[in-house]
């Protein structure tokens, strides 16, 4: 039965417990995404701080959405730390999202301008995404997958966490299923990579040491890391097989026993 002094107990004390689990087995891993977060917030503390006189209205409000994204991929670390699962990639999908309209505000002032004298009216940032894909393919597809598989309801959230007394309230640390574990921190570095390069193509002119992009006169070629986009994009796809035969399992048990229709 759950109770008040149950859920508190998950908020207060039990969620700070699985985070030191998470931070002993996966510091590694946090070592390598925090690095990443670092080179973004100090070329974004460089233009918001140093170099605001230098930069139009536009792209200082492209730094701030960037600064924004970055926020979220942290928030996103901080719920996997405290065991949730499902809900860093609905945030993954939001910076994907929050990183194209911040590369659109750059590439297209009019559009920037339309969205600031207006902000009482809708705006539809999805399309952002569509203009941000023509930069790198890989944008569609991670920013597809995460709509299908965690912010679209699908077999993912019909599995919620198990335990051997029941359903578990809140999130939890199990080392055996590191798989999941490892799934959302491929999809996490994989986002920041793709937030960090349109950060970078944004800024070039303001940037000394390009790690994304290559400049060839007055254009640049981007030199993808393309061994680890791969890698998170099989990350991400391979359980969702084996999560489809755990439902239709499960389901196909309850049949048997009188339990589903």
């Amino acid at each position: 039965m759950a109770s008040k002094e149950i859920i508190l107990k998950q908020l207060q004390s039990t969620s700070n417990e699985i985070a030191l689990k998470f931070d002993k087995n996966y510091s590694g891993d946090l070592d390598v995404i925090v690095e990443e977060l670092a080179v973004s917030y100090n070329i974004l503390i460089e233009i918001i701080y140093k170099d605001r006189k230098c930069v139009p209205d536009n792209d200082f409000q492209s730094a701030l959405l960037y600064w924004t994204a970055l926020n979220s991929i942290l928030a996103s670390l901080e719920l996997l730390r405290r065991g949730y699962t499902k809900e860093p990639q609905m945030i993954m999908r939001n910076v994907i999202e929050t990183s194209a309209v911040a590369y659109n505000f750059h590439t297209d002032p009019d559009l920037y301008g339309k969205f600031i004298s207006n902000l009482d009216k809708k705006f539809d940032s999805t399309k952002s995404v569509t203009k941000a894909k023509k930069v790198h393919d890989i944008i569609g597809q991670q920013y597809g997958m995460l709509s299908k598989f965690f912010t679209h309801v699908g077999p993912l959230h019909v599995l919620p966490h198990k335990v051997t007394n029941g359903l578990c309230i809140g999130g939890m640390f199990d080392f055996d299923n590191r798989a999941i574990m490892n799934i959302n921190l491929m999809a996490i570095t994989g986002t920041l990579d793709i937030l960090n390069s349109l950060l970078e193509l944004t800024f070039i002119q303001h940037i000394t040491n390009c790690r994304f992009w290559k400049r060839i006169g007055n254009t640049a070629e981007y030199t993808p890391n393309t061994e680890r986009m791969k890698q998170v994009m099989e990350s991400m796809k391979q359980p969702v097989d084996s999560l489809n035969k755990e439902r239709n399992t499960e389901r196909s048990k309850r049949s048997k026993s009188g339990d589903l229709n």
